[in-house]
């Protein structure tokens, strides 16, 4: 069976603690191989950017 994998994307600047900006998911065959390309990572890897870049705002 088919799954995705959720991964958490952490950024650090200097010596601040750790952030995390956002996840992406990996998709993973029903034999454990994972099934993508370095397109697809570089798109998952800006989506978590653009999250960064511009946070849901949080209701008060």
């Amino acid at each position: 069976m088919a799954a995705l994998v959720n991964m958490p994307v952490y950024m650090r600047l200097g010596g601040s603690a750790e952030v995390e900006v956002g996840r992406i998911e990996i998709p993973v065959s029903g034999d454990g191989t994972i099934d993508f390309d370095r397109a697809q990572f570089a798109a998952m890897l800006r989506s978590a950017a653009d999250a960064y870049e511009t946070p849901e705002q949080e209701d008060d």
